[in-house]
């Protein structure tokens, strides 16, 4: 079972190694998948669809993308042929899975035992999916053919996938003999013989029975495979294989036609084929037949071949429909001959590349050998192979080599090289974008040049403005070259380097407009030639972009001049070497090959019937035999080809080398026959071509050998072995034609040219095949002659040189010119000595050879001493130091170092970079990295060389783009040694360091062209290179990016040898840091903004981001670091993106790794403190810190930390010492005993990092827009991260300030939008509270001590002196009422006495904190004296204090009231004025209201005459518009007046204060006169209230002012709601207080102290109740306490009876009762019901001993007459009837009958009793018998409540005869009798009822009104008819029909909510009140 470890868990017995099962998993799934489509598969037809989304599901796992999956072939082309994979027995074995896996068998599962059981290994599951996958393909087309018109071309396509999947499934299982009789028909049916007939004999049960085992079968499949196989042999015509099958000439045994069907796979769809290959016309039917095909006419002699080679690859392809024997033919028109233009041209794209390739490789003397296996033909069974490049003859420079993995060869073809895009549909264009818009603009040019001449100036007039636009974008670009280029140029000019000043005016050189002289500039470092050639041979290739080229840049590799030492690299093989001098100036002075004879050749072809061989040798031989009337030369020696002819040629001699050749032989023989028949003359003409022709040839192939048998060539040996093959068959022919020849010729003299060339050839032959010119040859596979020594080849050359020396003329040296080959370009005296002097020199080359790969020591003492006199001798050192006498003493062979002195560059560079290898194989980076750059000097002055400026364009193009991808590559290497290595650059000298930076500054000149031509690009001056069918050249791309990460690598470099020459000259360098700075700053803004600074995977962003580490300091740092930040992740570390950032289109990288975060917190944190913090929060700059802070590492909290957080938390839990806060003021004290922190553990936190994310989160929170309550995350991280940054340190006063501010907001936000936490959470409130005060005290005392004298210091501190006033005066008025301040802890303390518990501290007084409260908003008015509000709030402050009592205020000095004054007044004068704000916003209120209120209570309190009040009242505008009262009695009314204008000013009614103080003035002082506080001031202030705060429906509209404190709304509300209680109270509106009480009641948490308020409420409310029912208290004790319990019982029943049948409004003491039962209902315990259960006592003990009493009475007299009627009636029955026998007076029916109220009888009326009903008879009391025994005297009050709350529910018959009856909405009976107190009547019509409708509220409510009506629900009432809504009711029934301010007639809405929420309450009732409250209802 599995095993369950804990993660946070490690045992020591775990295994660190895994068992991965992802692979078992895998092929599980794959699996269920098999085995679904199975399934699927065997369903039939019907689930076919449904089994191909299966098969396609199976196919799309995993498993088949493993690389034991794939196929033999497709490891070898994706993984090499040593993968492995070779051990097939293992991977059918199934031994690599590891699992064995169930399953069963498939459809096409073998008959061998490996899978009876089902697929159980990966091998297993792969051979089955693909073989009945393949059958299901078949099967699937075979259900098709009747209802579907299948086509041939959809047989085929089925066919040919289905005969895939079987290769697939045989490549896993080749022992299924089943799978190779159906591939066998597949095979068949694809019309492929060959496959059909290999099947077949696979089923044969050996491979090497042959067909004789076709004969011998013995099962009817095998025996039907034999004889399809027999009749497939006849039918090939193999007669040979017959023959040794042995078969028999008779009549053989075949199996039955039925049978033979029987057995036969897929037998419908193979008819059906033979059915549309009957009945349509199908190509390719019958044998072809021979024609001539027609090829396009060629207009060059290079295109003939081209076209003929293209012919013959199509052959191979099979795409030639002829028969064999076609001749070959050229058009004279167009579209004409058998191959479609299509064709042709498909087949030539797909070989013009290629073409091209081998021509540079062959005649271009730089380039070095690459594969060209594929040139020669057999290899790979007939079919055609990618033909890559021959070497040319230098190897020095290199083209695109072929990858040395095994590649299988392919047919598909290069969309890129045919001008095509992938995936294009007819009709709709592949192309991109910049195309399409490109060609957009081109025909829109043209259409604007063909509007008429007004439109043209128009069009002009754009043009000219694009082209301003152009030279605006390209003009910045050259501003950015020229801030680089010379600054970087003036650092490097301190220590003599001058040459960047050429790369800046690039452009204008370009242009033709900048030929600046620069004779005056000195010089120290300078070129030694001119790069003007080779910047024009960049600019050309840009001009004319050529893809063969642009390869040459693209090769990738190491420098192509690494080779091995040894004979190899200084013999023939290296001829090209030796000609290299004199080749480039010998093609110069050799004329170009015309294409005279072209047409007479075409001419000749289309006249005759020649074959596709015989064509190519006749071209051959016009090209390579002797012209006519040019004597014996040819085009080959007399001419210099074409770079393309020179590549058909060499292809074409490879390519139809064996018909060449028999036809050379043949030409041989006949001319060697025909010697005894024609003339000498025709001997001598005809011995004269042929041997001009076959020398020429054998030159061609030793050229051809000679290059290909290069270390870096790439040529597989066998290549090499037929290579050689044919070069010794050429050479011996060429022999035997010379041979011919001189016997013809009849002379011995070998002086003539052809001669010479036959010798020079036969020895350079002779040498390459030798055993010392053939060391890597012989190790390659190929030929070698041991016999031929260095000795012999020596004397060879000597002869050789005899010969030349005797064939001079006059003393002229004899020199012969082939342009045409590599090796053999120059035939003379002086080449030929210094092959002499080569093998001379053997002896020192060999030692070298043979310690390659050995001791690197002695190859470092052998080697550096020559290259250090090379060196010397060719004046690299500078000639200011060549008299210098640290100059190395070399002690090298003068004969050796003159011979390496005439080397060639290539031999020079070999050297270095044997060097080079010995160092890097001592592991000595320094002088590696010497070597390279010795290495790119080297090839820098080659480019300037007069033997490279004196080539041709095309050649020096070629040159200097290889010059320039072995520079790049170069460069990558150097720029990683210095990366790697610390000291990389202590092997260069100052001389050293000076030419290096020369070099490199030669370099950027070059690339400065790129960039200009990529410039013009990039703005849309011109359009990038594109192909002739207008796409896009898919080098051009790479082209760029190449050169982007070699101009990246060049300026890294630069930046190294930069920071060298800083250590080198630190005099010249006095601020290294800011030098580096300006250096790295232009590069990057630069490479930028041509989007090249990303290139190289970043390389160079990444340093400078290592780089800017240390220069913080430096000015623009902040803006360098956020640009590469940004390049690099995409962090946006910019204050200002939309103009500071810079897109510089790099790619960024995914992740953000911890120590780029921690760079980026620094900058982070200088960016933030440049901004205030309200701002921040705005900017993207916020975004970023957010993602940095995901990254940056946490570090484990250590013991101080954790210590240091306990006290923390201690200290903010602690009480509030008043001498803490009063020595904060003074900066003293408050000093916390924490522990140190090193700055290791609390890195974020000592950076301040910690400080800026919590004060972040605090300002995000706070200057959000809050409309109701909002989630406090924000502040509980802001709190979090303080904490954070104190855990580091404790004397950070703003950390303290921003901490207090945190708590101090969510106190805010838990008191603002709800009263709930201030009822029932007041303990939290208070922490929080207790919290913020420590920390403004903590704040305040540090500042004092340690706070920066900074501008924004000061701003800082009036903002925390506000802020900590604001929170203690906030804490000492309600509705926090000082109780953060109070000290409940008590401590062991030391007392006089001696140790006691006591309080510590003595806690802040009242007064104290108002007055500390206006010390601290006196400081923070000092520095903001312009904020109206912190002097309105220091106004409140001193108010309080002045109104204060003597008690409170204790005794020293008391403030003058005047000064309070004096302190509105300025805050009125600090309001802004209207016009100076833009926004329309509210008039700022609060001072003026202050203002007014405060002068009125001083008016009333007499503290100010109305002088003064009217002094003070002219500063606000609002008193102004009324006459000023000259009497006290005039006071109120123009304090009225005064606020109704502050009032009409407030248009949004958001200061209800002005409105409380008005109803309070006409309280107190009522407008029509009467007692202060009486019923007409009560009236009046009902009328002020209700006219804004209250509604009808008693919803109270205050809204809370925005700067009002937060939680004085609620303190309000409850004041507004007590007064209004007492007015309601007073006016006895029971109505409205009904409705105030319901919505106090179900708004708990909109009243601060909700239950004071709600017990306040109620005892209006019972007051009101008891006085309208007249209801005396103590009336309960006084009724029950003397009854007796069982008169008790026995007079409650009645009564509950009456009371229960009774409706609302007959009885005030009983709607009384019922509404105070309603009032405990909704109550719900809130308030201690003693008042309401005394109520409800005395209201039932009212009516027990009222209205109980009567019907007692009544009731005992109705049954007194009732019993004595039932007495007589028995005694008259008893007399009549017979005696009986006595009955059971119990059994009577009359006791279980009940008649009570049933009676017929009708009541006797007496005189009525007090409180009586009028419809219920008085009878005569009877008196009950005295009882026996004691009675129980008194009732309970619990039983006397239980018994009213029955009382109050309606009676059974009542509610169901309101069931049975339409329901009232609020029937009241308006004009109804009620009894008086004490008094007695009733109404003169019984059951005569008015009805008029409830009174409802006004329609023109307020709207808040209306949304509290949608809060309430109707009910469904349960009734004994059924389910049944209720009818809203009012909540105290009874109260609203008797109200005297009721209007009648009002409108329904007033009704229906408070229904609403009757129904409610009737919710919540027990169900015996629910069916009591039905009954009143109804």
């Amino acid at each position: 079972m599995s095993n369950w470890h804990a993660l946070n868990i490690e045992s020591d017995s775990e295994s660190d190694d895994e068992i991965d099962d992802t692979k078992e998993l895998q092929i599980e799934d794959a699996l269920k998948l098999y085995q679904n489509a199975l399934r699927l598969h065997a369903q039939g037809p019907a689930a076919f669809d449904q089994a191909a989304e299966a098969y396609r599901e199976l196919f799309e796992s995993e498993i088949f993308r493993y690389p034991e999956s794939q196929n033999e072939l497709r490891r070898i082309e994706l993984y090499g042929p040593s993968t492995g994979f070779e051990d097939n027995s293992l991977l059918l074995n199934g031994q690599q899975d590891g699992v064995t896996l169930g399953g069963n068998a498939g459809l096409g599962a073998s008959s061998s035992g490996l899978y009876e059981t089902g697929p159980s290994t990966l091998p297993q599951i792969l051979h089955l999916s693909h073989k009945n996958y393949a059958q299901f393909r078949l099967e699937h087309l075979g259900t098709r053919l009747d209802d579907f018109n299948v086509s041939l071309q959809q047989i085929l396509t089925d066919a040919t996938a289905a005969l895939e999947h079987f290769v697939q499934a045989l490549d896993k299982d080749d022992s299924d003999l089943d799978l190779w009789r159906k591939s066998a028909k597949v095979g068949g049916m694809l019309g492929s013989k060959r496959i059909a007939r290999f099947c077949l004999e696979a089923v044969l049960e050996g491979d090497e029975e042959g067909l004789t085992s076709a004969l011998a079968l013995t099962g009817l499949e095998e025996s039907l495979a034999g004889e399809q196989l027999v009749n497939l042999v006849e039918a090939l015509n193999d007669r040979l294989s017959i023959t040794l099958g042995g078969l028999p000439s008779g009549k053989r045994r075949t199996l039955s036609k039925a049978l033979k069907r029987r057995l036969e796979v897929f037998r419908d769809v193979a008819d059906y084929e033979d059915e549309l290959l009957h009945t349509e016309k199908i190509p390719g039917q019958g044998l072809p037949q021979p024609g001539k095909v027609l090829l396009k006419t060629p207009s060059t002699w290079a295109e003939v071949g081209e076209l003929l080679l293209a012919h013959f690859m199509s052959e191979q392809y099979g795409a030639s429909n002829r028969g064999p024997a076609s001749a070959i033919g050229f058009t004279q028109g167009e579209n004409l001959g058998t191959m479609t233009e299509a064709t042709f041209e498909a087949e030539h794209q797909m070989h013009l590349e290629p073409a091209k390739a081998i021509a540079d490789s062959v005649t271009t003397t730089h380039l070095m050998p690459t594969s060209i296996a594929a040139q020669f033909p057999g290899l790979d069974s007939g079919k055609p192979t990618t033909q890559p490049q021959i070497a040319p003859a230098d190897p020095s420079m290199t083209l695109p080599s072929v990858a040395n993995s095994v590649a299988l060869p392919t047919r598909k073809r290069s969309g890129d090289a045919a001008g095509l895009q992938e995936g294009m549909d007819e009709g709709r264009s592949g192309r991109s974008k910049r195309t399409r818009l490109r060609e957009s603009i081109v025909n829109t040019v043209e259409h604007r040049e063909s509007l008429a001449g007004g439109d043209a100036g128009k069009q002009a007039q754009m043009d000219a403005n694009l082209r301003w636009e152009h030279e605006q974008q390209l003009n910045e670009a050259q501003q950015a070259d020229d801030w680089m280029f010379e600054t970087v140029g003036n650092l490097f000019e301190r220590i003599g380097v001058f040459n960047f000043d050429r790369a800046r005016r690039m452009r204008q050189e370009i242009s033709g407009s900048g030929h600046e002289s620069t004779n005056g500039i000195p010089r120290e470092i300078h070129d030694s030639g001119d790069l003007q050639h080779a910047r024009n041979d960049i600019r050309a290739f840009l001009d004319g972009y050529s893809e063969p080229l642009a390869q040459l840049l693209l090769v990738k590799g190491n420098i192509p001049m690494e080779h091995g030492l040894g004979d190899k690299m200084w013999g023939f093989n290296n001829a090209g070497l030796i000609a290299h001098g004199g080749q480039n100036t010998v093609q110069q002075l050799t004329a170009m090959l015309s294409e005279d004879g072209l047409q007479a050749f075409l001419s000749d072809t289309n006249n005759g019937w020649f074959t596709l061989q015989q064509t190519a040798y006749d071209w051959l031989c016009r090209l390579l035999k002797p012209m006519p009337g040019s004597g014996a030369s040819n085009t080959y020696a007399a001419y210099r080809w074409p770079t393309e002819l020179k590549t058909m040629i060499v292809r074409t001699l490879v390519t139809f080398d064996e018909t060449v050749y028999e036809r050379a032989r043949q030409d041989l023989n006949i001319s060697i026959q025909q010697e005894h028949h024609n003339s000498v003359e025709a001997i001598l003409r005809s011995a004269g071509e042929v041997a001009e022709m076959l020398e020429s040839i054998f030159e061609l192939h030793l050229d051809i050998y000679t290059l290909i048998k290069e270390p870096n060539s790439g040529v597989d040996a066998e290549t090499i072995a037929s290579q050689g093959d044919r070069l010794q068959r050429w050479a011996g022919l060429a022999r035997e034609v010379m041979h011919f020849r001189g016997l013809s010729q009849d002379t011995e003299a070998v002086s003539d040219e052809l001669s010479l060339r036959f010798l020079w050839a036969t020895t350079f032959h002779l040498f390459a095949c030798s055993s010392e010119g053939s060391v890597e040859a012989a190790r390659d596979g190929g030929p070698a002659h041991d016999d031929v020594t260095q000795d012999h080849v020596l004397e060879c050359m000597k002869d050789l040189k005899r010969v030349l020396l005797d064939a001079e003329v006059d003393g002229n040296e004899v020199s012969i010119v082939l342009s045409n080959n590599a090796v053999m370009g120059e035939l003379s005296v002086a080449v030929l000595e210094r092959q002499m002097a080569k093998l001379t020199t053997r002896g020192f080359m060999n030692g070298l050879a043979v310690m390659q790969g050995g001791d690197a020591v002695a190859i470092i003492e052998g080697l550096e001493p020559l290259l250090l006199s090379l060196q010397r001798d060719e004046r690299v050192v500078l000639e200011d130091d060549a008299d210098t006498d640290d100059s190395p003493t070399v002690d090298a062979p003068a004969e050796l170092v003159r011979f390496l002195q005439n080397s060639s560059l290539s031999v020079k560079l070999v050297l270095w970079n044997r060097l080079r290898d010995a160092y890097h194989s001592i592991d000595y980076q320094p002088m590696v990295l010497l070597c390279h750059f010795v290495i790119m000097r080297m090839l820098m002055q080659e480019l300037i060389s007069h033997s490279t400026t004196q080539q041709a364009q095309r050649e020096r193009q070629t040159a200097t783009l290889k010059t320039l991808q072995v520079l790049k590559d170069t460069t990558a290497k150097i720029l990683h040694i210095t990366q790697t290595c610390e000291n990389a650059l202590e092997c260069i000298d100052e001389n050293q360091l000076k030419w290096t930076i020369a070099m490199l500054s030669e370099v950027l000149q070059l690339i400065q062209v790129f960039n200009i031509a990529e410039d013009s690009v990039r703005v849309g001056q011109s359009a990038a290179p594109t192909l002739a069918t207008g796409f896009a050249i898919p080098s051009w791309p790479h082209v760029t990016a190449t050169m982007h990460d070699f101009q990246v690598n060049i300026w890294m470099v630069l930046y190294s040898l930069f920071s060298e020459a800083i250590l080198q000259h630190t005099d010249l360098y006095p601020t290294p840091t800011e030098d580096k700075f300006d250096f790295l700053r232009c590069v990057h803004r630069n490479l930028g903004l041509r989007n090249i600074c990303g290139a190289s995977n970043s390389v160079f962003i990444r340093m400078l981001k290592d780089e800017f580490v240390g220069m913080t300091h430096v000015e623009g740092y902040d803006s360098e670091q956020a640009q590469v930040l940004y390049d690099l992740y995409g962090l946006n570390c910019f204050l200002n993106p939309s103009y500071e950032l810079i897109e510089h289109h790099c790619n960024h990288d995914a992740f953000l790794d911890r120590g780029v975060a921690m760079l980026a917190v620094d900058l982070l944190l200088v960016q933030a403190r440049k901004l205030p913090i309200k701002e921040l929060v705005k900017r993207s700059l916020k975004d970023t810190i957010e993602k940095v802070h995901g990254v940056v590492p946490r570090r484990k909290p250590s013991e101080a930390i954790v210590r240091n957080k306990e006290i923390y938390r201690t200290f903010l839990r602690s009480g509030i010492n008043p001498l803490d806060v009063f020595n904060a003021l003074k900066g003293d004290g408050n000093e916390l005993p924490i522990l140190a922190i090193p700055k290791e553990d609390a890195v974020l936190a000592s950076k301040g990092w910690y400080f800026l994310m919590g004060h972040l989160s605090l300002a995000k929170f706070k200057v959000q827009k809050r409309t109701t309550v909002t989630p406090t995350e924000e502040l509980d991280i802001a709190i979090a991260f303080f904490h954070q940054d104190l855990e580091y340190s404790s004397q950070n006063w703003e950390t303290w300030f921003r901490l207090a501010q945190a708590y101090d907001t969510k106190v805010e936000e838990a008191v603002v939008w709800s009263a709930e936490k201030l009822n029932s959470g007041m303990p939290e409130i208070v922490a929080l509270q207790k919290s913020a005060i420590h920390c403004y005290t903590m704040a305040t005392a540090l500042v004092h001590r340690s706070g920066n004298l900074r501008f924004e210091t000061a701003d800082f501190m009036t903002e925390l002196y506000s802020d900590f006033a604001a929170r203690i005066y906030a804490s000492s008025r309600e509705p926090f009422g000082m109780l953060v301040f109070a000290n409940e802890e008590e401590k062991f303390l030391s007392m006089p006495v001696g140790m006691g518990k006591g309080k510590a501290f003595t806690p802040l007084r009242l007064y104290t904190a108002w007055k500390l409260a206006k010390v601290l908003w006196e400081r923070a008015l000092e520095g903001r004296e312009g904020k109206w509000l912190e002097w309105l709030t220091l106004g409140k402050c001193m108010w309080k204090m002045v109104s204060a009592s003597p008690e409170v205020r204790g005794p020293g000095k008391h403030m003058v009231a005047q000064e309070v004054l004096a302190v509105f007044i300025r805050a009125i004068e600090m309001i802004p004025d209207k016009r100076d704000s833009k926004e329309k916003k509210e008039p700022v209120l609060e001072p003026h209201y202050k203002l007014v209120s405060i002068v009125h209570k001083m008016v009333q309190r007499g503290d100010s005459s109305l002088q003064v009040a009217e002094e003070a009242l002219r500063h606000t505008p609002y008193a102004r518009q009324d006459p000023f009262p000259r009497s006290l009695q005039e006071w109120p009314g123009h304090m009225l007046a005064i606020l109704k204008s502050l009032r009409n000013a407030d248009k949004s009614n958001w200061h209800h204060r002005m409105i409380a103080r008005a109803a309070h003035i006409v309280y107190q002082h009522p407008p029509e006169g009467g007692e202060p506080g009486g019923l007409n001031g009560a009236n009046a202030a009902k009328h002020e209230l209700t006219q804004q705060m209250f509604t009808k429906t008693m919803v109270l509209q205050v809204w809370r002012p925005e700067s009002e404190r937060a939680g004085r709304h609620f303190v309000y509300t409850a004041r507004y709601t007590r007064f209004f209680t007492r007015i309601l109270e007073q006016l006895a509106d029971r109505p409205s207080l009904e409705a105030l009480a319901r919505r106090v009641r179900r708004r708990p948490h909109e009243i601060f102290e909700h239950g004071v308020v709600w017990q306040e409420i109620c005892n209006a409310y019972l007051r009101l109740l008891r006085k309208h029912g007249d209801l005396s208290e103590g009336l309960e004790t006084s009724t029950f306490s003397n009854i007796v319990h069982e008169d008790f019982l026995t007079r409650k029943e009645p009564l509950e009876k009456w009371m229960q049948g009774q409706d609302c409004g007959v009885c005030k003491a009983l709607d009384v009762l019922r509404d105070v039962q309603e009032l405990k209902r909704i109550n719900q315990g809130l308030m201690k019901p003693g008042g309401i259960d005394d109520l409800i006592g005395d209201a039932y003990a009212f009516l027990f001993a009222s209205v109980g009493k009567q019907l007692w009475e009544a009731e005992r007299k109705v049954k007194a007459e009732e019993d004595a009627a039932k007495a007589a009636l028995a005694t008259q029955a008893a007399a009549s009837a017979p005696p009986a026998m006595a009955r059971n007076p119990m059994m009577s029916l009359n006791a279980l009958m009940n008649l009570d109220g049933a009676t017929e009888t009708k009541p006797i009326m007496t005189q009525p009793a007090p409180f009586f009903p009028p419809a219920l008879p008085v009878l005569p009391s009877t008196e009950a018998p005295a009882a026996a025994q004691r009675k129980k005297i008194g009732v309970g009050r619990r039983e006397i409540r239980t018994c009213a709350e029955a009382c109050t529910q309606k009676a059974p018959a009542a509610r169901a005869t309101a069931a049975g009856t339409p329901r009232a909405h609020v029937v009241i009976e308006n004009n109804r009798s009620v009894f008086a107190a004490g008094g007695n009547g009733h109404s003169g019509n019984d059951g005569d009822r008015s009805v008029a409708a409830s009174v409802d509220g006004s329609l023109h409510d307020d709207a808040d009104d209306e949304s509290e009506l949608s809060d309430l629900e109707l009910e469904e009432v349960e009734d004994d008819g059924g389910i049944e809504v209720g009818t809203p009711r009012p909540m105290f029934p009874g109260l609203k029909q008797n109200s005297p301010t009721t209007p009648i007639g009002g409108g329904a809405e007033e009704g229906d909510e408070q229904g609403d929420d009757d129904v409610e309450m009737v919710e919540t009732a027990s169900p015996s009140h629910q069916v009591g409250l039905d009954a009143v209802m109804v």
